[in-house]
């Protein structure tokens, strides 16, 4: 009787745990929605197009400074430019000035294209840049409107940045009030 006593429990046990079996294939993993921080800060409206270059006598390494909020990756790098062509984006680790990414961009004359590089693992809290080298841009108020630091999403943009020539170097000249170029991210956060 005692044993029958022992077999029952542990019986029930072993036929619990063989029907609760998980089937991986089954779960269906959520992906975070991309994000396109310059794109969607432009058609937020927060700021506007006050002029046109292209193909101007002065070349510029531009664009703009950021933190996520949140860890992630950039899987593709982009541009708005009002000209066609290759352009060269890079992306900045900015606390370190190390080039994480490198990439030209074919432009189709006032679109926004992106091009697909190897996925770069942001942090939180990591300042980061992204540029593009040209000499024909769009150029966003100049009327003395404060415009970063700014948030839109998961970002902070903290500042706009600039320098003269065609060298790849990180920009050093920066402002709040305006932004020229259209240079942008395409950011998946974690889960």
């Amino acid at each position: 009787m005692k044993t029958i006593k022992t077999i029952i429990p542990f019986l029930s046990l072993i036929l619990t745990l063989s029907s609760c079996s998980k089937n991986d294939d089954d779960v269906e993993s959520i992906q975070a929605t991309p994000q396109y921080p310059m794109k969607t800060l432009v058609e937020s409206g927060h700021m506007e197009v006050k002029y046109t270059k292209v193909n101007w006598v002065n070349t510029y390494e531009m664009g703009y400074e950021f933190k996520s909020f949140k860890n992630g990756k950039i899987t593709a790098l982009g541009i708005r430019i009002p000209d066609e062509g290759d352009f060269r984006v890079t992306l900045w680790n900015a606390d370190t000035d190390e080039i994480l990414a490198t990439i030209q961009v074919v432009s189709t004359s006032g679109l926004l294209s992106f091009e697909d590089i190897n996925p770069i693992q942001i942090q939180s809290g990591v300042r980061y840049f992204v540029s593009v080298n040209t000499n024909s841009y769009y150029h966003f108020n100049d009327s003395g409107t404060i415009l970063f630091p700014v948030e839109i999403g998961d970002f902070l943009i903290t500042k706009y940045g600039a320098n003269f020539g065609i060298a790849q170097v990180l920009p050093t000249q920066f402002s709040s009030v305006s932004y020229s170029g259209m240079v942008d991210v395409k950011f998946t956060p974690n889960n």
